[in-house]
């Protein structure tokens, strides 16, 4: 996965060849022809692998082997994904999933997140769906935790997010409005695990 994580994050055209193995046409376009396996199995099996890549696709294009991120290298690979994405027919899961991919957790040096090599390219490509995808991966990548009493850590989350969104408004204000579109899905998710909470304690009575 390493390895095709470095692979990815180089081929913008490899990364929309991948997807294409998992999602279909939405244009009644025909996929190139080495796109295509007559084997039904076969076919299987590669959407399986497909699923797989992508799910652990978390290193950032543009990433050297110290972690640092080279900018234009990651707003290249970024339009290119999208243009291509776009010719086969798959812009808004393109989109998708090019937003999971941009939303590493790592933060930037001021403290802020996401880091400023991500704001600069959300600022200049981001659009309703590449949102949407930023929102799912941030969801994703939280896994598995302990389960309090009602929404306290759900709460803590949403002003977490909400603080980075104002920090980010006045120079990035695409990025502000999806970070704090982070913080409103965890408040909802606050004030139904309270409702959940209530009832819980309702019937243990």
């Amino acid at each position: 996965i390493l390895n095709l994580e470095k692979q990815l994050g180089k081929s913008p055209a490899l990364f929309v060849q991948v997807l294409g193995l998992l999602y279909r046409r939405h244009d009644g376009g025909e996929d190139p022809s080495e796109w295509k396996v007559a084997d039904a199995e076969k076919t299987s099996e590669l959407a399986t692998a497909a699923y797989r890549i992508l799910a652990n696709f978390r290193r950032l294009p543009g990433t050297d082997d110290n972690g640092n991120i080279d900018e234009e290298a990651l707003r290249t690979w970024v339009k290119q994904a999208q243009v291509l994405c776009a010719q086969h027919g798959r812009a808004e899961i393109g989109d998708q999933k090019i937003g999971e991919i941009l939303s590493s957790p790592t933060v930037g040096e001021d403290g802020i997140w996401p880091r400023e090599e991500v704001r600069k390219v959300l600022e200049e490509c981001g659009t309703t769906q590449l949102a949407k995808g930023f929102g799912i991966g941030v969801y994703n990548s939280r896994g598995v935790h302990a389960r309090g009493e009602g929404g306290d850590q759900e709460r803590a989350l949403a002003e977490k997010y909400r603080t980075w969104a104002r920090q980010l408004a006045f120079e990035n204000p695409y990025t502000a409005s999806v970070v704090d579109g982070i913080a409103q899905n965890y408040d909802r998710d606050a004030a139904s695990e309270d409702s959940e909470a209530a009832v819980r304690r309702r019937l243990s009575h």
